[in-house]
């Protein structure tokens, strides 16, 4: 055999290697891997819990079921910028999934990133303007950095959607009220105990509007 034959050869050997090494992960193997990736998170083992994961991403990098899951579970172990990695990379797989950047807001938010969040918020407005987490969420924001106005529009929009909701009522309760419209605070207030009797914010909320 002369040189360059051997040369081809132990090309097709290495293109072999890597084809098998791509099939390594059965279905199974996957299956198996994400159950005992489950079990390890429920006894608060998340390094062993990504460790599973992680042998089945290095076989499947684009999977974004796995990547979803390395990030949800980077999160738990505090590693938020790992964290911020895996999400990323589900969104990007997933095409901008809400899931995946619903996902991504735990992390930026254990970093304080607000500004990333709203941005996430934005986009998931986008694409389903009545989507209830990402409007609440944002409501939330604004009202917590006294931006009432713009928290204001986004919560009555959400109570023509959810009448009863008690978040919404409660948010609402409290807008009003740093707007000096303590009638309207009232009644939102009132609305918030008949669906939380016990709410301690809702009750202080109503004697201050009275």
């Amino acid at each position: 055999m002369n040189r360059l034959s051997k040369f081809i050869l132990i090309l097709l050997v290495i293109s072999f290697t890597n084809i098998s090494y791509g099939s390594n992960i059965t279905k199974e193997d996957r299956l198996k891997a994400f159950k005992n990736s489950i079990s390890e998170e429920a006894v608060g083992n998340y390094e062993k819990a990504i460790a599973v994961i992680k042998v089945v991403h290095t076989d499947n990098p684009n999977d974004y079921l796995v990547n979803i899951r390395l990030g949800w579970l980077h999160y738990l172990a505090k590693m938020n910028e790992s964290s911020v990695k895996y999400y990323k990379e589900a969104v990007r797989i997933s095409n901008n999934s809400i899931e995946a950047l619903l996902g991504l807001t735990y992390p930026y938010a254990a970093m304080n990133n607000w500004s990333e969040i709203k941005s996430i918020y934005k986009k998931i407005l986008d694409a389903d303007p009545q989507h209830y987490t990402a409007n609440l969420n944002l409501a939330k924001i604004y009202f917590n950095t006294a931006d009432y106005l713009n928290s204001k529009v986004i919560l009555e929009k959400l109570q023509d959607s959810y009448p009863s909701d008690y978040a919404v009522n409660l948010y609402l309760g409290w807008t009003y009220y740093y707007l000096g419209s303590k009638t309207k605070a009232y009644d939102h207030f009132v609305t918030a105990l008949i669906v939380n009797p016990n709410d301690a914010s809702a009750k202080e909320g109503l004697n201050l509007s009275r």
